[in-house]
Formats: C-alpha cells, sequence, structure tokens
C-alpha cells in the first residue's frame, strides 16, 4: 500500500528552471571530459545549495559517472564519494583529485617524448579510421609513459588527452567523428567514405596544451584541495556498497542508468582502450531493458543507500521521461513506487524545465528518443531509527 504522503503529491512537486539551461556555466575543469548522460554540474550545485546547511559535510554520488557530484561538493566546501561499476568512471573522477599548476603540467608535458618508435597491435587497424598513423604513434607512446608514471602532472595530462581522443573538430586527434561516444570502427570507415576524408596528423601535445589553458584559466577555491585530498572512490555495486561505512553520508545526488537507453561499456571502447583497460575489469554495469527488473534494481539501491546515510539524511535522484513501448514513462513514480519498501520517505520532486542542447540538435538527438527529456529529481528523507 503506497504511503499517504504520496496522496499530497500535487504539494510536493515544484516546476521551474531551478538552474540554468545555458551550457558551461560552471567552473571548466567540469567540461574537462565529456561522459554520456552526464548531468550538468548545477544540478549538483542547487541540491547542495539547497539541501545541505552545514560546510564539511560528505556527498556521495553512487553513480558517479565522470565525477560532476564528487567535484561540484569540492568546490562547494564538502568531501565526496564517488562511486561506479564502471572503472573508467573512476578514473574521470580520480584524476582531478589533484588539480596541478599549470606551470608543472607545461613542464611535465614539454618533457615527453612521444615520437619514439612502438609496436604494432592488433587493434591498430581498427584505430586507423580514426586517427593518422604518426598521431596514433604519439598517442601510444603517451600511454605508454602514463603506465610508468601515475605522478599527478602524468594522471592529469591523460583525462585532457582522454578528452581529445575523438571529436568534430581539428583540436581533436582524430578525424571527424562523433565527441561523446566513440562509434564502431567499421562505422566510422563508412562515415569516412560518406565525408569523402582520411585521417591527417594532428600533433597531440598542442591539442592537450589548448586544453589545459582552458580547463584552468579560473582558480579553483583555496580550499578544494583540502577535501578533495579526503575524497572517496570505490568501485562497488549501487545495490552492495561494501566498502563505504554505514551512517556516513550527509547528502546523496545521483543518476542511475536509465533503463536500456545507455550503453556505457560499448560507448566508451576506445577510452578503455586507451586507459588500458580490460574487460575483466568491469563489474556488472547496470543495463535494463524490463522496467520491473529496474523497479527492483532501483530499491535494492535505495536500500543500500538509506544504511550508508545518516539519519534525517536527504538523497537526490535524477531521472527523467523516456519513450517505453509506445508511451511517454515518467521514471520519478517509479522510484517512489520503489521507495516504498524502505526507510526513504518522499519529500519533494523538482521537475526543472530546459530545451535540448545544441550538440543533441546538431546530432538529431530528439525528445524520449536518447536520454531524458526533463530533469525530474526526486528527494527522498532517510527516516530509519
Amino acid at each position: 500500500m503506497a504511503r499517504a504522503l504520496i496522496a499530497r503529491k500535487e504539494e510536493q512537486i515544484l516546476v521551474g528552471e531551478f538552474w540554468t539551461s545555458k551550457q558551461r556555466q560552471a567552473h571548466p575543469i567540469h567540461y574537462t571530459i565529456s561522459y554520456r548522460a552526464a548531468f550538468k554540474p548545477e544540478l549538483p550545485e542547487f541540491f547542495i545549495k539547497e539541501l545541505l546547511f552545514k560546510k564539511k559535510s560528505v556527498v556521495l554520488d553512487p553513480f558517479g559517472g565522470r565525477g560532476t557530484t564528487a567535484i561540484q561538493a569540492n568546490i562547494d566546501g564538502h568531501y565526496a564519494i564517488h562511486n561506479d561499476a564502471n572503472p573508467l568512471s573512476l578514473f574521470l573522477a580520480s584524476s582531478r583529485k589533484v588539480i596541478p599548476k599549470i606551470e608543472l603540467l607545461e613542464k611535465k608535458l614539454n618533457s615527453l617524448n612521444l615520437r619514439k618508435k612502438v609496436k604494432e597491435t592488433a587493434i591498430d587497424e581498427d584505430l586507423l579510421h580514426f586517427f593518422h598513423k604518426d598521431t596514433l604513434i604519439e598517442i601510444k607512446n603517451l600511454m605508454s609513459i602514463y603506465n610508468e608514471d601515475k605522478s599527478p602532472e602524468m594522471t592529469y595530462l591523460m583525462v585532457t588527452a582522454l578528452s581529445r581522443l575523438h571529436g568534430h573538430s581539428t583540436g581533436f586527434f582524430s578525424v571527424y567523428t562523433f565527441p561523446q561516444i566513440s562509434i564502431p570502427p567499421n562505422a566510422q570507415a563508412r562515415n569516412n567514405i560518406k565525408r569523402n576524408q582520411k585521417p591527417e596528423y594532428r600533433e597531440v601535445k598542442s591539442r592537450i596544451l589548448k586544453k589545459l589553458q582552458t580547463d584552468l584559466k579560473l582558480p579553483l577555491p583555496a580550499f578544494y584541495h583540502e577535501f578533495s585530498k579526503k575524497n572517496e572512490y570505490t568501485n562497488f555495486d549501487s545495490t552492495n556498497l561494501s566498502g563505504i561505512d554505514d551512517n556516513v553520508v550527509d547528502l546523496v545526488v545521483t543518476s542511475p542508468p536509465f533503463l536500456d537507453k545507455v550503453n556505457y561499456i560499448e560507448d566508451n571502447w576506445m577510452k578503455t582502450w586507451f586507459l588500458s583497460i580490460h574487460e575483466t575489469d568491469h563489474k556488472n554495469v547496470s543495463i535494463y531493458s524490463s522496467l520491473d527488473t529496474w523497479k527492483l534494481f532501483i530499491e535494492k539501491t535505495l536500500q543500500e543507500l538509506s544504511r550508508v546515510m545518516k539519519k534525517n539524511a536527504q538523497l537526490v535522484m535524477e531521472v527523467g521521461d523516456v519513450q517505453y513501448g509506445k508511451s511517454i514513462l515518467n521514471l520519478d513514480e517509479v522510484v517512489l513506487r520503489a521507495s516504498e519498501k524502505t526507510d526513504l520517505h518522499w519529500t519533494k520532486t523538482y521537475i526543472n524545465s530546459q530545451k535540448f542542447t545544441k550538440l543533441s540538435n546538431c546530432w538529431n538527438i530528439k525528445n524520449n528518443e536518447k536520454g531524458t527529456n526533463s530533469n525530474r529529481c526526486v528527494v527522498l528523507t532517510n527516516k530509519k531509527k
């Protein structure tokens, strides 16, 4: 039986523009790397300021993605726990735990020899649909150096290079291709024929340097590293956060995978190659095509989140409205039903209205076909005894 709280639904649904629909309004380090289905930094910023009333709180994102929640928590003066079942996500977030000074990064970059001969590998044939052979040599040398040098400077150079791997302008290492996801090599081969293009040499160092100068043009808060150095980065399934203690989290801000809309492993195959992440390194990254199995997954996740959250701590789960069969499904309603068997009680739902991005329009991504049509943020309070 549904809780009585849900009957007062109209009083608890807030609709409006709670954060900007404009692009790239937050600190530039958020945009060091793109990641499929990532929410805007303004979303966690809004809820951190709306729901946390003391500094030095602990903010958790169990589906951490590119690290947006963790970075924003540090910028706002809080500690963060970043969790994700995908090891790529852990690198994206932890690589920005320490942001070296740009002078040190330039010095490190200038010291790298990226022109040495490298061994040919089986994947080269696929990669040459994207990269000129000399560019590929430089990329592989960068990978080799990082395997031996995990210093903060080299790590930050790697995440910056990762953001330059492939895209739709000359600022990327690749020929013209999709920027956010790694399309299959055979699809890129067809794309090259269709566009009458072939990979041209693009020097790696200069493109990394230009990106560094863009991302680090604004200073971070002086206290950023005071908080980021105490961050935790964990690689668990969201239904079993065994490495996180009970009663430690003040706020959760997260967005779970939306049914079968995104395949994070296939979409990021080139990034995982670049970081030498193997298939065996992946946990069970959740992809659900059935509404019932998705609801059960969310229910188990909420139960586990309740365990790690403090009493009266709050959870924000951002979902959306998606195409499911022939109808439009509001996933916030499913989250509410999933919460009924937990200690998490519904407080409010914020519906942030916004237009689709320029990138979405450019690639003909339309409402309800990929991702969400609106941000629906369900707020739950932990009422455990």
